[in-house]
């Protein structure tokens, strides 16, 4: 006999694992699905078999021998894309998700994220305040151990943090410099995530209330046809490919932007024709994912000095254009990432002649949301588990090409001021997906009309189904969105359990 669960989480990466954590932490009993295996060691390394199954995801920038293992098989997991409209979908299927491969940068959004279409009128705010998720925001940081520096600066928001490692020599040169000719710009030690992928998971695994199911495909959300609601959901065992399903009073979707979307959209039914939870229309569309590519490589000028400092987590530069400083040519904004380090060619302990010290700066900007842009199911095109792959439509506008001109020249600037050696300046965008931040596709909102979920991450159309990872997001700001999500995910949890504790759900 089925053994009786409290919730279904689907996918346990960044959201499914804090889903799990909260959710079995108040007394939950929780399934928690996820399509890939348990990982195990440092898995195989890369080959020639599966470089020619994974020439996606060799374009990440973690992409790499001993990385492979982390990352999907191409030809097992297809999509498509318009030949004018290349996407770079990079995804990982396995127990903790792109977890193992994130770059651990945690940083908070702010209100002038969560309002902007206040200001400038494109697209919609958040139906969330900043004032809302910033106790979640510290929930989160406080657990992943996020170290950074507290700067009272009101655009990224501080929180709980840990001490960071120093900038290295070359960092704090940078910072001195770019702050002195350039007052409205502010060079910050990057905060980061420092607590292990599993952390959430074990967490979880404490309780005693988590059942995880490794290698379970989920294939669709079942809907109990008498009531309305969603019954649990359907799945393909990976490996024996047997079909089974399991039932649950909530459903709380975390399979990524474009893997929960699939998922609605597959679950279509006679009740819900175009996909769970699409009276507005919008499921599937807003797709956006922060531009990336534009930046610059350099040889970076570097004074001996005894002792350490050589290494650091790196730094961030916020967003300043129409932030700090006006920007005619394009609404929103982008924020910059850069990392200094020093390889020694020595072997003294306490002082080594440093034979080459690299610099690297990246923009990161915001992409509008764009109805256009969006993704749907493609019937003729099944994974190897017989579930309808996705078709991706995902074109920059002319807002993203201008500010990518305006990041290019920047990152230039700077990187001449600050006396680097230029090596190498890359002022073209990389197709979208290769930032790996995909957002929107299930959007929340303040009307069901528009929007696809409410302000809890409820779906407007079934009160018992959730969606908590990227696809919720209304606008994408310019920050590392993992953080964020964590966050509204811990949030919706909270609104879950007191839902269910008074019989609401």
């Amino acid at each position: 006999m089925e053994e009786a669960f409290d919730a279904i989480v689907v996918g346990s990466g960044a959201t499914g694992g804090w889903a799990a954590k909260e959710l079995t932490g108040n007394g939950l009993r929780v399934a928690l699905l996820e399509a890939g295996p348990m990982l195990s060691g440092d898995g195989p390394s890369a080959s020639l078999a599966n470089a020619r199954r994974q020439q996606v995801q060799a374009r990440c920038y973690a992409f790499g021998e001993r990385s492979a293992h982390l990352f999907v098989d191409d030809v097992e997991n297809p999509y498509s894309y318009p030949e004018d409209a290349p996407f770079d979908w990079i995804r990982s299927r396995l127990v903790g998700g792109r977890l193992h491969t994130w770059g651990r940068t945690a940083v908070r959004m702010s209100e002038f994220d969560f309002k902007a279409a206040d200001r400038d009128g494109v697209g919609e705010s958040w139906p969330i305040s900043y004032t809302a998720l910033a106790p979640y925001y510290d929930r989160v940081e406080e657990f992943m151990r996020v170290c950074g520096t507290a700067e009272g600066y009101e655009l990224l928001p501080d929180g709980k943090f840990i001490p960071p490692l120093p900038l290295s020599p070359g960092e704090r040169a940078f910072k001195e410099r770019i702050e002195r000719l350039w007052p409205t710009r502010r060079v910050m030690p990057t905060r980061i995530a420092t607590a292990a992928p599993e952390a959430l998971l074990d967490a979880a695994r404490r309780t005693g209330r988590l059942e995880l199911r490794p290698n379970s495909v989920v294939s669709r959300v079942t809907v109990n046809c008498r009531t309305g609601k969603v019954a649990g959901v359907a799945y393909v065992h990976r490996l024996s490919g047997r079909e089974e399903q399991v039932e649950a009073p909530v459903v709380v979707l975390c399979a990524s932007a474009l893997e929960s979307t699939r998922l609605l959209l597959n679950s279509a039914t006679t009740e819900h024709p175009d996909g769970l939870g699409n009276s507005s229309g919008a499921l599937g569309h807003y797709l956006m994912d922060h531009t990336y590519g534009v930046g610059v490589d350099a040889v970076v000028p570097w004074r001996r000095r005894r002792g350490g400092g050589t290494r650091s987590y790196g730094c961030m530069i916020p967003a300043y254009r129409n932030v700090t400083e006006p920007a005619n040519e394009f609404v929103r904004s982008y924020g910059i990432e850069l990392q200094v380090e020093a390889r020694p060619g020595g072997r003294l302990a306490g002082f080594r002649p440093w034979s080459r010290v690299t610099g690297c700066v990246r923009a990161f900007g915001e992409v509008l949301p764009d109805f256009d842009n969006h993704v749907a199911v493609d019937p003729e095109s099944p994974d190897a588990w017989g579930i309808p792959s996705l078709r991706i439509v995902c074109r920059y506008g002319d807002n993203e090409r201008r500010m990518a001109a305006d990041q290019s020249s920047c990152l230039m600037e700077m990187a001449a001021a600050a006396g680097w050696e230029i090596q190498r300046a890359q002022s073209e965008l990389s197709p979208p997906g290769l930032s790996v931040h995909e957002m929107g596709t299930a959007r929340m909102g303040a009307r069901a009309e528009d929007s696809v979920l409410d302000p809890n991450n409820q779906c407007w159309d079934i009160p018992n189904l959730f969606v908590t990872d990227g696809s919720c997001f209304t606008s994408g700001g310019c920050q590392n969105p993992t953080l964020t999500m964590m966050a509204i995910t811990a949030r919706a949890c909270d609104f879950i359990v007191g839902r269910l504790k008074r019989g609401e759900l």
